[in-house]
Formats: structure tokens, sequence, C-alpha cells
């Protein structure tokens, strides 16, 4: 009987550019290809009307958790592995800012 090895126990070869482990902006592979994967979970949502069950059954309130959470993940990992944490924070503290009012005013 074969088993399939664990991601965790595989080994793989140097880091291609953008890669995690990478010397050129580690990490925005993995950040692109997470982004790409909540954007699939939001077009489910609008395309459900905003349901949380999607037509094939799949929970679309988890898997919204699951991907914000991997894209929370890869941004702090890509913002901080690349230097630009202090920068990235301080925008985001002003954007979250706008939003906050705008949803404030309706």
């Amino acid at each position: 009987m074969t088993t399939l090895a664990r991601v965790e126990d595989q080994q793989f070869g140097p880091a291609g550019p953008y890669e995690i482990g990478s010397d050129l902006w580690p990490g925005l592979a993995k950040l692109a290809e997470e982004a790409g994967e909540l954007i699939q979970i939001l077009a489910k949502l609008v395309g459900a009307s905003g349901r949380d069950r999607y037509y094939d059954g799949t929970n679309l309130r988890e898997r919204l958790v699951e991907e914000c959470g991997d894209l929370t993940a890869a941004i702090a990992f890509f913002t901080e592995t690349n230097g630009l944490g202090a920068e990235v924070d301080a925008r985001a503290r002003q954007k979250l800012a706008l939003f906050r009012h705008w949803h404030e005013q309706g």
C-alpha cells in the first residue's frame, strides 16, 4: 500500500522567483494564489445572492473564513519578509478608518 506524503514532509528543489524561500519578492506567488482563491469564494457569494450555501452544497461562510485567514497570513508573510510591514500597516489603518466611516454613513 502506498501512502501520499504530507506537504510538510515533501522535499522540493530551490525556490523559484516569487516563491516562499526565494530571494526575489519571496511570498509574492503565494499572495497572488491566496488572493485568487478568496476572489473565487467572493464571486460564489455574489452568484448565490449572499446565501452561505452554494448550489453544489459548499458552505461559503466556512470557505470565506478559510480563505480570508489564508490571505491574511499570506499578506503578513509577504509584507514582513519583504520589509514592507510598517508602511503597509500604516496604509491599512488609514483605509480601515475610511471603510468604517463609509459604513457609518450607510
